[in-house]
């Protein structure tokens, strides 16, 4: 017999990942931890990556909650591309009991060994939460990232040009962990809808393509910068486009760029306290500057902010 199938799709439970909308992501993430849902036992300890920045002006966006909430922190180490070991997670939930891990798309960068991420979750009965702060747009691409942990988590500010700046977005896909949360921002729901994702998608690649294409020419490449990210999978949008800047130079480089009007951030570049013992992520903060590539930049922008840098690469040498 044949099966009945509905002219249209009426199963709303099929596929459903359910949004809050929040002031910011922190805000939203700290919703999902007050929940007793979220937990297992007392220690409601939560395993994060090593490579946590902080600023005197913004805090820490993912370890604030944590830390506020009095919860129990435990780090795992990452490599210096910022690609997790699953070893390492393996050994860390194996050592105790861990209720949460956090997984963290640095710019927008799919983590190569996110389904490994999401066994070791499922083995020891984790919540997985996929930080993707900088990886809205990468996790339209169709790949693993937004499509592998429990709960997803979005900065939209750094993604969208939003009202005061602001915004915060949580993806519950599973939904038994949605329980008591209540957004505080949910007209932002309609900023999100009324921007056209994918040609933003498209854009920000395109810009990152031509960016990396040119910073790969330069004479400086691999004696005084080196590219973090060399090349765009398919799944994968980015936020910014970071390099390593190999001498001691980094924020000279990042002044006399911004001096001449190109808005380079250096993300991370200073790591909480808690991190201090993580010797090479905290030497790698140390490093890391990011070109823009947002849907502002245009291509034709692209020879100018390679000139500045190379500009800015000479001055750092005879400094």
């Amino acid at each position: 017999m044949s099966p009945a199938i509905p002219k249209t799709a009426s199963d709303r439970a099929r596929l459903r990942a359910p949004s809050l909308f929040y002031r910011s992501a922190r805000e939203g993430m700290a919703d999902l931890f007050r929940q007793d849902s979220t937990w297992r036992g007392e220690s409601r300890t939560v395993l994060l990556p090593g490579f946590i920045g902080w600023s005197p002006n913004e805090g820490s966006g993912v370890f604030d909650p944590v830390d506020q909430l009095g919860l129990t922190p435990r780090f795992y180490d990452l490599g210096p591309d910022l690609a997790f070991d699953p070893a390492a997670i393996e050994a860390a939930c194996a050592a105790e009991r861990i209720d949460v891990i956090v997984v963290i798309h640095y710019f927008g960068r799919v983590q190569p060994a996110l389904e490994e991420a999401r066994a070791i979750a499922d083995r020891h009965g984790c919540l997985l939460v996929e930080d993707l702060a900088h990886g809205y747009f990468t996790a339209l691409m169709g790949g693993q990232a937004g499509r592998t942990g429990d709960v997803l988590a979005y900065s939209l500010h750094k993604m969208f040009a939003m009202p005061d700046a602001q915004g915060g977005q949580m993806v519950y896909r599973d939904t038994t962990y949605l329980t008591g949360q209540a957004d505080t921002a949910p007209e932002l729901a309609r900023e999100v809808l009324d921007m056209d994702a994918a040609a933003v998608a498209v854009a920000r690649r395109r810009v990152f393509s031509e960016l990396t294409r040119r910073l790969r020419d330069l004479p400086g490449h691999g004696s005084d910068f080196e590219l973090m990210w060399p090349e765009l999978r398919d799944d994968e949008s980015p936020q910014t486009l970071p390099v390593r800047i190999l001498g001691p130079g980094r924020d000279r480089v990042y002044h006399s760029m911004n001096a001449e009007g190109i808005g380079m951030v250096s993300l991370y570049h200073t790591l909480i306290p808690q991190l201090s013992g993580f010797d090479a992520m905290v030497q790698l903060s140390q490093h890391i500057i990011n070109f823009p590539v947002h849907q502002d930049v245009a291509v034709d922008d692209v020879p100018e902010v390679v000139a500045a840098f190379a500009r800015a690469l000479a001055e750092d040498r005879t400094a």
